[in-house]
Formats: C-alpha cells, sequence, structure tokens
C-alpha cells in the first residue's frame, strides 16, 4: 500500500559550499504560511553551519612555523655576516 504525501519542498542548487552539491530540505507541515525570505534564509544558514570550516589552531599553527622559519633564516643570515665580518 502506497500512502500519499503532501510535503513542500525547498531544494537548493549549488549551494556555498566546497562539499555540497544539493541540498533539500522539506518544509514542515506547520510552517507552510512563512515568508519564501526567511525559509531561505534559514536554509542557507542550516548549511554554511553544516560545511565544515578550516580549524583554527591549522591556521595558528602554520602562522607560527612561518615566523620560526623567518626567525631561524634570519639568525642564520646574521651568523653568517657576523662570521665573515670578524
Amino acid at each position: 500500500m502506497i500512502k500519499g504525501v503532501n510535503k513542500k519542498v525547498l531544494e537548493i542548487n549549488n549551494p556555498q559550499s566546497l562539499y555540497f552539491e544539493k541540498a533539500v530540505l522539506y518544509l514542515k507541515p506547520n510552517m507552510s504560511s512563512v515568508s519564501c525570505k526567511l525559509v531561505r534564509a534559514e536554509a542557507e544558514q542550516m548549511i554554511r553551519s553544516m560545511s565544515p570550516k578550516k580549524p583554527k589552531s591549522l591556521v595558528l599553527r602554520r602562522s607560527v612555523i612561518a615566523a620560526a622559519a623567518f626567525a631561524s633564516g634570519f639568525c642564520g643570515a646574521l651568523a653568517a655576516y657576523w662570521f665573515i665580518i670578524k
């Protein structure tokens, strides 16, 4: 036996996400009178919250490594200059 279902569906193609191609959201039956703009804004916010973001610790770690590399290069150049002059 097949039961007929009447649902309002919001389909978003090409959301602003690196991972998702399409999002399909089903609107709750008691929310059918809500404005289309509000529903769309809520859907986009939900998709953005599900998309993974770069962890801040990774960005901080890369910055520390870059600063350490610069400092070691500067110290090496300073030491070479110091030994050449003296």
